[in-house]
């Protein structure tokens, strides 16, 4: 499963050339490449397979208390480096996995990283403690607050977005004059960014009705267009309400 989310994360873009998919081959170091330091050398990719398998062990196996054994598995994983490039990323999507999987939360829906890149340096420092000095204890009450800190934020963005439904199912409802004002609602929050294509295409509301639709939220400002359509491919509009709350 780490393989394939991590080919999945690479497949374009960052890191496309760095063997997506695949455990690291060659030996990689974590430090600042602008000053050519090296801060912690990972383990060799000779040793990785059998310190993966342990560490799966860990996750899959030990009695310890899920919250700690959470964040003891994710400054492991990222003491491993298994990848070439990517393994933040990846780690902090097995945070959330995690998490779903010890049934702490009811869906895999857990974003946990914007706390961790708001504490950069001192995330990264208290990992580095943890090898160099063994701070297991003080790496655990920096994870924990940092989860606690994400969990208020993500309640309260919900909490925006629940309010911003309802405000939206009245919105549309004098905007649109439409029996299909509620199912247009549902279809912008299900899809926030969409080509017109898939609006029209979405089964539940007639072509030419969401076409209309489309563009009464455009005139009324709800919808923007971020990118125009040029010969078959439709123009791709975004519900700038919702993404507004997303990106605070």
């Amino acid at each position: 499963m780490i393989l394939s989310a991590h080919q999945l994360l690479l497949f374009f873009g960052r890191g496309a050339n760095l063997e997506p998919g695949a455990y690291k081959s060659e030996q990689n170091y974590i430090g600042d490449s602008r000053w050519r330091s090296i801060s912690f050398v990972p383990i060799s990719p000779e040793s990785l397979p059998a310190g993966m398998q342990t560490l799966l062990a860990f996750v899959q196996q030990d009695p310890l208390n899920s919250l700690l054994k959470t964040a003891l598995a994710h400054v492991e994983f990222e003491a491993l480096h298994p990848f070439k490039d990517g393994n933040g990323r990846i780690g902090r999507m097995l945070i959330t996995l995690m998490l779903w999987d010890y049934r702490l939360i009811r869906a895999p829906h857990f974003y946990v990283s914007a706390a961790f890149e708001d504490m950069r340096e001192e995330y990264v420092e208290r990992m580095r403690q943890v090898s160099a000095r063994g701070e297991w204890t003080e790496w655990c009450v920096f994870f924990l607050s940092a989860l606690s800190e994400q969990a208020r934020r993500n309640i309260d963005t919900m909490s925006r977005i629940f309010a911003l439904h309802a405000e939206m199912k009245v919105r549309f409802r004098d905007e649109l004059n439409s029996r299909w004002a509620m199912d247009a609602v549902d279809f912008m929050f299900a899809n926030p960014t969409f080509r017109n294509n898939r609006f029209t295409a979405s089964g539940r509301i007639p072509a030419h009705v969401a076409m209309d639709i489309t563009r009464k939220l455009r005139d009324a400002g709800l919808l923007v267009q971020v990118a125009p359509g040029a010969g078959r491919r439709p123009a791709m509009y975004a519900f700038q309400p919702l993404i507004d709350i997303v990106r605070k």
